[in-house]
């Protein structure tokens, strides 16, 4: 069964600022990357460039421009020093809600090597804790919904 990620413009962000943090990027394969973060195709144009217009803006991003190979201009994005520092934190804000979103979870464990030790078991408990809940309600819907053998049913009728 694939997993279903819910996402959210933090979690776009962290993907795209997350995706600048080994190397600097292009914007068509910054698209790509954080496509591939989700499982699917591309992340779409107009959630990526205007994500990246903002963080050059908060100065989370420095932007450099490039020869390409048909003469074109690219666009190269490299994270800065600020933009590590936010990413960090937000990484390292792990809500009860966050726990909740599989991509918010998966990303983080994706990072983890960014993060302390401390830190990633604060984001493994969270999630057990969660899971556990979730299990729990999950056994009372079933209980609840329970087939009853023909038998049963028919009794209940009577």
């Amino acid at each position: 069964m694939p997993v279903t990620i819910v996402t959210d413009t933090i979690v776009n962000e962290l993907v795209i600022l997350g995706a600048m943090l080994r190397a600097p990027v292009y914007g068509y394969a910054l698209k790509k990357m954080a496509g591939l973060t989700y499982g699917g195709r591309a992340m779409h144009p107009n959630v990526v460039y205007p994500l990246l217009k903002k963080f050059v803006h908060n100065g989370w991003v420095h932007q450099t421009s490039t020869p390409g190979e048909r003469g074109q201009t690219r666009k190269q994005y490299h994270i800065t020093a600020s933009g590590k520092k936010y990413l960090l934190e937000q990484l390292s804000t792990f809500t009860e809600r966050d726990a909740s979103n599989n991509g918010a979870f998966l990303l983080r464990v994706a990072l983890f090597d960014v993060l302390s030790k401390p830190k990633q078991l604060k984001v493994l408990e969270a999630r057990r804790l969660f899971l556990i809940s979730r299990a729990e309600e999950l056994a009372m819907l079933a209980e609840a919904a329970a087939p009853m053998p023909f038998g049963g049913i028919a009794l209940d009728r009577v």
